[in-house]
């Protein structure tokens, strides 16, 4: 047995003496001192293996990353055209001033659809039946009351040379105002251009990553977040388009309308990876 095994007591007897007892508890007591003595000894001897908490390594440092916005635009000739027109009516009553208003709406549909734009092409942007109150022109006498009624439609066409017809033709069967012309894409067109801007503006992005990274002696070696913001919508590349004056009535020189390229923008945001110049791979 080791010595650190299990000693057990002296066993009671009548053959022995309290004093005999007595020295044999003083020699099996100096035992175990010098048994507990023994296996403590073994547990804190230099060879005896020890447990100690270690340090992590440190972590390795991260690339360097370069954040950038870039921003691109793409332009082409536009493809149609909204026109924006207003039926009014009035009338001693809402009754009066709401049939006027259909008659000369449908007289100004008919038309439309005579020189090829349809229903499809009408929509609805506004309709409104209200008491307009006039002031009197003598002091003290009652305000003059009428009726007016206005319907304000958006007729889109597809070939922007054609808006001057538009105009005239509206207007000369039943519409009072043109509030607005703009030029803009169909939707196939607009998804073309978006692209081309999405494109340029990484190109923006790639050539300022890398002005800034050899700027701090570094090298763009990836990419690690791409974000991009709504294209913008279509607008006049240049200048508005020109604004046509009111329509004057038939046998006049027609309207005139000017559109120019239409632009759509884009912008990203990139996050760049980088890397020493010497270490780079890309």
């Amino acid at each position: 047995m080791g010595l650190c095994a299990f000693i057990t007591p002296l066993s009671q007897s009548d053959s022995v003496t309290p004093v005999m007892r007595r020295h044999a508890l003083a020699a099996i007591g100096l035992a175990l001192l010098l048994v507990v003595a023994g296996c403590s000894a073994g547990t804190d001897s230099p060879g005896a293996a020890t447990s100690t908490p270690t340090d992590r390594t440190p972590a390795s440092e991260t690339d360097s990353t370069i954040h950038v916005a870039g921003s691109g635009s793409a332009d082409a000739e536009p493809n149609q055209a909204v026109v924006r027109v207003a039926v009014e009516a009035v009338g001693a009553d809402a009754a009066t001033a709401r049939r006027r208003l259909a008659e000369n709406t449908s007289r100004m549909r008919t038309a439309l659809d005579d020189i090829g734009i349809g229903d499809d092409r009408i929509t609805t942007e506004r309709y409104d039946i209200y008491q307009d109150r006039r002031r009197p022109r003598e002091d003290g006498a009652e305000p003059r009351v009428q009726y007016r009624a206005s319907h304000d439609f958006e007729i889109t066409v597809t070939d922007p040379d054609r808006v001057g017809e538009v105009i005239d033709t509206a207007v000369r069967n039943g519409a009072t105002e043109v509030a607005d012309v703009s030029f803009t894409l169909s939707t196939e067109r607009r998804r073309t251009l978006e692209r081309r801007a999405r494109s340029a503006a990484m190109a923006d992005a790639r050539e300022k990553a890398r002005a800034l990274a050899t700027d701090a002696n570094l090298t763009v070696t990836g990419v690690q977040v791409i974000r991009t913001a709504r294209s913008g919508a279509p607008r006049p590349a240049d200048a508005e388009a020109a604004m046509t004056e009111t329509p004057v009535p038939t046998g006049a020189p027609p309207s005139d309308i000017e559109s120019g390229p239409v632009s759509v923008t884009a912008t990203v945001q990139v996050v760049y990876e980088a890397g020493p110049r010497a270490n780079a791979t890309a």
